[in-house]
């Protein structure tokens, strides 16, 4: 684990300040020398509560002040308040939602995979208002889709794009996930529920499926079948979008994983880990998060080989539109590779901006033999929109 004074030379005080906060939780840091960082240190309390909210860690960083009796700016410990308030509203929606389709699928014979959200924080938090959520992922069988689009849109759920039937296999083919938004309730409280058939895009190469880590579920107390994972393949779910997809891009998914491994211990199978992330060409990847939980967090892996791949933190900035935010993505994603490896991976994830997305084909109801057709309208645009910096 890196010294409080080493982490000063590669991170801001601000920065500093979340990590001793993160490692109050897991007893890695001493409450006495956190207090003593912010005695000595000087720190911008409004750069300090805007990195936290960018990073997802509002409720998480509220409870442990709290918890820790943590002197922190009082206008920032108000906000930081007000917000929990909220993410515990939104929290508690998101399970009574999540049960209810839980209900639903069940009385149509589909088996899910539920993992992230609320119920992760559930599962592996301290408390439910220490991790913030924006939608319901569910992890599904490719041929299941088309019933469970129809039973959410029976259930008053609107669809982000609107996806025509037949254009169905074109997307479950070409793209990983179709997102629905939920009726709003009596507060007026909504969100997103995605149903993804993949882990990851197709121009990462192939990783785990719903076939075989529906293989894998846990079993309630009553004996049935839940969404739930057992810890190992949990975390290779949760892996695939904290390390691979979006390579610690926030810092709640470093928290994330520390809490996974703090709370579920010898359950945890790190040789079935390793060897799955070696098995798709992705270890890289594993060996930068494994790193980043070692140094940062102060977590030990009991894994022999550990690889020194360089891991980035505090990287997410609000983007200016959607292509930026991918831009920033794929760099970050090249840097855990060698240069011939990001080469290639550049090349098939620019490439890969050409195949229609739902929203393509949300904008056209021609026939699916015509859905081709999209890319050579979707070129111009995108052409048009690096020309004149256009979203």
């Amino acid at each position: 684990m890196l010294s409080i004074g080493h982490l000063k030379t590669i991170y801001g005080n601000e920065e500093t300040l979340i990590i001793l906060i993160t490692r109050l939780y897991f007893d890695k840091q001493s409450v006495g020398e956190v207090n003593d960082f912010l005695e000595k240190e000087e720190i911008n309390w409004l750069l300090f509560y805007k990195l936290v909210q960018l990073n997802d860690i509002r409720g998480f960083v509220y409870e442990i002040v709290i918890t820790s009796n943590i002197s922190i700016d009082q206008s920032v410990f108000n906000a930081l308040k007000k917000d929990t308030v909220g993410i515990i509203l939104f929290g508690k929606y998101q399970l009574q939602l999540l049960n209810h389709l839980s209900q639903q699928f069940s009385n149509l014979g589909i088996r899910v995979i539920n993992y992230k959200g609320v119920r992760f924080a559930n599962r592996y938090y301290r408390s439910l208002s220490m991790r913030e959520s924006a939608d319901i992922d569910f992890l599904i069988k490719k041929d299941d889709l088309s019933k469970l689009r129809e039973c959410l849109l029976s259930n008053d759920f609107i669809s982000t794009y609107d996806v025509s039937e037949h254009q169905i296999g074109f997307l479950k083919k070409y793209q990983r996930e179709l997102s629905l938004k939920s009726p709003k309730d009596k507060l007026g409280i909504n969100c997103s529920v995605e149903l993804q058939w993949k882990l990851v895009e197709n121009y990462f190469g192939k990783f785990y499926e719903y076939d075989f880590l529906a293989k894998h579920l846990t079993h309630d107390s009553n004996g049935t079948i839940s969404m739930a994972l057992s810890p190992t393949y949990d975390f290779l779910c949760i892996a695939s979008h904290h390390l691979i997809r979006e390579p610690l891009l926030k810092f709640k998914y470093l928290i994330d994983l520390a809490c996974i491994i703090d709370k579920s211990g010898k359950n945890l199978n790190w040789e079935e880990i390793a060897a799955g992330f070696k098995r798709y060409k992705f270890s890289p990847f594993l060996w930068s998060g494994v790193n980043a939980l070692e140094e940062i967090v102060g977590i030990k892996i009991p894994l022999s080989e550990k690889p020194a791949i360089k891991y980035h933190l505090f990287s997410f900035m609000k983007a200016k539109n959607d292509r930026e935010n991918l831009f920033k993505k794929i760099k970050l994603i090249g840097l855990k590779l060698d240069f011939t490896e990001r080469i290639k991976f550049k090349v098939k994830a620019y490439s890969w901006l050409l195949v229609p997305n739902t929203n393509d084909l949300s904008l056209t109801d021609k026939p699916a033999w015509a859905i081709p057709l999209i890319i050579p309208t979707k070129s111009f645009k995108l052409f048009y929109s690096f020309l004149f910096n256009k979203r």
